[in-house]
């Protein structure tokens, strides 16, 4: 992550991952960082 944009999504990732964990959505979390490792990746 050494862009400002790719620290920001980083940021903002894991406010998110946070905030699914506390409500109870945690298999979620993890399909939500592969799908975006995957967008990344292309």
């Amino acid at each position: 992550m050494n862009t400002p944009y790719a620290r920001r999504v980083a940021e903002k990732f894991k406010e998110v991952q946070n905030y699914l964990k506390i409500n109870g959505f945690n298999r979620s979390t993890k399909h939500l960082l592969e799908d975006i490792e995957t967008t990344i990746e292309k």
